[in-house]
């Protein structure tokens, strides 16, 4: 299982703000199996005011996609999945099809930009009473959460995971989410990245530059984990390794002051 897995990403063709054409989306893989991708969940977008329909829609661009890969003689494995925009009863969103990855527990939540739901807590804790596991999107990228530490721990105690755009990684989002979402990989506050890959330019289907400093900074174990053993777990629907030590140390320090924290005071420098 030394392949990657990309659980994050908008392949699908012509649904939303992803891949514009079929052929788009053939070449998008193939330059994801250049990158030694080996599966790939499609995400694509499914915001709070679609309806069964958008999920049916999306499986149906799938099989087509899934036809044309297979025609094409390309080797990648693809799962079907979504980006869920954060709403309420999103327990019940999570039991339509075509929502979990992969048709597994998990459920990859995309937060608003702007001010965090009132009710987000809730609504996770909602989602895993359900039986579902969320991982939240990229939250590295999300200006107000990164600026409160105490809500990322609070997230972290109701047991979310967090997955980070490799593209966060490499400084493609600007200095602040870099080094955001470097924090966050450090402290170990990070089960998975993904490429949340758009298109073939501006936000490529690419995992290899990000693995690098992940290899370089962090070590060719947590590369491992983050990139393909987590990844191969999910679509399995096994439970996901998660670096508990480090959460439960932090845990046990005391909650830090407005300023004062080791995100908050980082971030404030951009603010």
């Amino acid at each position: 299982m030394a392949g990657m897995v990309d659980i994050h990403n908008h392949v699908l063709p012509q649904v939303d703000d992803g891949a514009d054409s079929l052929e788009t989306s053939l070449e998008m893989l193939r330059r994801g199996l250049q990158e030694g991708i080996e599966a790939a969940v499609l995400t694509p977008h499914f915001k709070p005011e679609d309806d069964r329909e958008k999920a049916e829609l999306h499986q149906q661009r799938f099989a087509q996609l899934q036809e044309a890969v297979a025609g094409a003689g390309m080797p990648i494995q693809l799962f079907l999945g979504a980006e869920v925009g954060f709403r309420f009863g999103l327990a019940e969103v999570a039991r339509w099809p075509a929502i979990p990855l992969a048709g597994s527990p998990y459920v990859l939540v995309d937060l608003p930009f702007g001010p965090l739901p009132s009710g987000l807590e809730q609504g996770m804790f909602e989602l895993r009473t359900a039986g579902f596991r969320p991982i939240l999107g990229h939250p590295e990228r999300h200006r107000q959460l990164t600026q409160d530490e105490r809500q990322l721990e609070r997230l972290r105690e109701q047991e979310l995971l967090f997955q980070l755009d490799a593209g966060s990684l490499t400084g493609r989002f600007g200095q602040r989410t870099q080094e955001a979402a470097r924090l966050l990989a450090q402290r170990g506050w990070a089960e998975f990245v993904a490429s949340d890959g758009h298109n073939l330019e501006k936000r490529p289907f690419t995992l290899q530059a990000a693995r690098q400093w992940v290899e370089e900074g962090l070590g060719a174990e947590e590369a491992q984990l983050l990139f393909a053993d987590n990844p191969w777990r999910l679509v399995r629907g096994e439970s996901i390794a998660c670096r508990e030590g480090q959460a439960r140390r932090a845990r046990r320090r005391p909650p830090p002051r407005r300023q004062g924290g080791w995100l908050s005071r980082l971030l404030g420098a951009w603010n």
